[in-house]
């Protein structure tokens, strides 16, 4: 399995130790200031103004969506049919239980990107802590979207992995 920084949100909740009130008002953030909001534009036929909550949130800054491009607006929104149906009626992010990750015994590689969301860095190495048979690869200069950044790269980490597992 190959995993390049799930949105498994619900693990937040499960955080160890230290962490463990970082990730719970992490996903209370995420709740309140990005799901909420989106849910609600969604629900009332409102697609870009979901989408625009969405990049808000992840940017970290309000006019996130302000400042894209026409062109890089359209794009988006052109992939954003699928949160019709999440957002409207089914579920964004779904609860995922640490003790059924924690069965998963397939090789699991976990990409990431070093300069990605900080939610997604903490899901990672909540992912990395329960996968008993885990390879990590972090991208220093990359964020979430590694695999634009570094395709090349990706895919030969991902071609190594899965000989190296000798699933190719």
């Amino acid at each position: 399995m190959v995993l390049a920084e799930p949105p498994a949100v619900s693990l937040l909740a499960h955080l160890p130790g230290d962490e463990a009130k970082t990730g719970k008002a992490l996903l209370e953030d995420i709740q309140q200031r990005m799901v909420a909001p989106m849910q609600q534009a969604f629900r009332k036929g409102n697609r870009e103004g979901g989408v625009a909550a969405f990049i808000d949130y992840v940017f970290n800054d309000l006019h996130a969506w302000d400042n894209f491009s026409g062109s890089s607006r359209q794009e988006t929104l052109r992939d954003a049919h699928e949160w019709d149906v999440m957002m409207t009626g089914g579920t964004l992010f779904p609860e995922i239980q640490p003790e059924r990750i924690r069965k998963i015994r397939v090789p699991v590689l976990l990409l990431s990107g070093a300069k990605s969301y900080p939610f997604l860095t903490l899901i990672t190495e909540e992912l990395a802590r329960l996968l008993p048979n885990h390879e990590n690869v972090v991208f220093p200069d990359a964020g979430h979207q590694m695999w634009y950044q570094h395709p090349d790269e990706c895919r030969s980490d991902v071609e190594e992995f899965l000989d190296h597992a000798g699933i190719q």
